[in-house]
Formats: C-alpha cells, structure tokens, sequence
C-alpha cells in the first residue's frame, strides 16, 4: 500500500510539474496594443491674393488607432447640398439628375508613429462657380478642389497639408490638419 501511495505521488508530481514550469516562464506573445483616439482638427481654408485668410471651414472628428479584424477605422464626413441638373425629358416630364456639392473628409488607415499621427485623408471641396451657367444652357459650372495622401501630422502643432491656387480668383485654398491626443482615465 505505501509503494502503491508513493507512486501515485510521484505521478502526480511529475504531471504537475510541466504546468509549474509554464508558470515560471510564460509565454512570450506580444500583448494587443492598447487603442487611442485622437482629435482632429480639419481646417478647410480660403486665402485671397496678399495670402490672408478670408474664409474658413472647420470639421471636427475622433478618430481612433483601434483595428478590426478584417478592416482599419475610417472616418467620414460629409456636409453640402445637392442641386438639380437637367438631363432631359421623357414624355413631357423633365429629367434630373443630382449633384453632391460640398466638404467631403475621409480618414483612413490611422496609427502612432514617432513623429505624430499617421493617416490617410481625402478631401474634397465643389461647388458652383462664380460663372454660373454653361454658356447658352443654363446649367451650372462645378469647381472642384480633391486632394489625397497619406501623411504624418506632429501632435498639437497646427500643419497645412494641402494647398492650391483658387480656380475662382488669385487666391488660394489649402486645409490645415491639427491632431491631439485625448487623454482619459477610468474610474
């Protein structure tokens, strides 16, 4: 009976001992990184010839470094009008079709990096031109600024990263980017 107590403990001994060693030495995974969000700033402004601000729009959004299984966080705003075109007449009844004009803001594919916040942004601006109509058809004239790349904005620090001249006058347009960090605690 002792001999068979002394193997039976020496057995359990033994099958416990791998798991004691996994303890002492866990596994060496990578923890998920933590996600943090971020608070942009898009500024979407007009600047006349002397290069002074004479218009701006300002979009505001939260944006995270969280990413899905399958997808990366995207972010879209969209604001502006939709306006009536003419396309023709089928049986005494006109036909239309619509425009979207406004700010359209997409932001995609947002990480940390060292030297501020990673993303990719689309911008797009339309709207009627100052001539309004095509000549003798009465229909509208689209202007249309679209700009897109991926870029690094410093953390805090106000950065243009787009500009163009304004098709419209001697001015130009450009949008400035200001990314923060929002810091939270959990109670």
């Amino acid at each position: 009976m002792k001999k068979s107590i002394a193997t039976l403990a020496a057995v359990i001994t033994l099958s416990l001992l791998p798991a004691a060693l996994r303890a002492q030495n866990p596994p060496t995974s990578t923890p998920a990184p933590v996600p943090h969000f971020y608070h942009l700033r898009v500024a979407i402004e007009e600047l006349n010839a002397a290069g002074q601000v004479t218009n701006t729009r300002t979009y505001r959004e939260i944006v995270s470094t969280a990413v899905g299984k399958d997808r990366v966080w995207n972010q879209r705003i969209k604001t502006g009008s939709r306006i009536p075109v003419v396309t023709g007449a089928a049986g005494g009844t006109t036909q239309f079709q619509y425009i979207d004009l406004g700010v359209n803001l997409d932001v995609l594919n947002v990480k940390e990096q060292p030297a501020g916040l990673s993303f990719e942004l689309k911008v797009e601006v339309s709207s009627i031109a100052r001539q309004t109509q095509v000549a003798g058809t009465g229909e509208p004239v689209i202007r249309q600024n679209t700009w897109g790349s991926a870029m690094i904005v410093p953390l805090g620090k106000p950065t243009v990263v787009f500009s163009s001249d304004d098709l419209d006058s001697t001015g130009k347009m450009q949008v400035e980017v200001t990314a923060t960090r929002m810091e939270y605690s959990q109670k």
